[in-house]
């Protein structure tokens, strides 16, 4: 699942998401209950509040779903509220290699991961 705020970039990673062979969803405007109990990743832009949000109902739905941050990345205090689904950061400008690295560790460890998480930069 996919929550970006801004189209272009949301448009983007859905493509690179597809790319790397897993079915993107988005989550704007606002993601069905099905659809967050159903998702394995939620890829989301850290620092708008409304992914931070959107992350905790996540959580709530769907305990398991791993959280991959995307996007120009938050301080680690922030982020820490997204324990223990964190599963990596990834900043931007965001290359292929580095998204599939995140979805791959995600979907194989999903939140198990613990700090220090390591941002990557491509």
């Amino acid at each position: 699942m996919i929550s970006e705020p801004h189209p272009g970039v949301r448009l983007m990673l859905k493509r690179m998401v597809a790319r790397l062979g897993h079915e993107p969803v988005t989550a704007e405007p606002r993601p069905t209950p099905a659809q967050l109990r159903s998702a394995d990743v939620l890829l989301l832009e850290p620092r708008v509040p409304s992914g931070v949000s959107l992350a905790r109902t996540a959580r709530a739905a769907n305990p398991g779903v791993a959280i991959v941050c995307a996007g120009i990345a938050a301080p680690l205090v922030e982020l820490s509220q997204l324990e223990p689904n964190l599963a990596a950061i990834v900043g931007r400008p965001l290359g292929i290699e580095q998204l599939d690295g995140a979805i791959r560790r995600a979907l194989v460890h999903g939140n198990s991961l613990s700090y220090p998480l390591k941002v990557e930069a491509p």
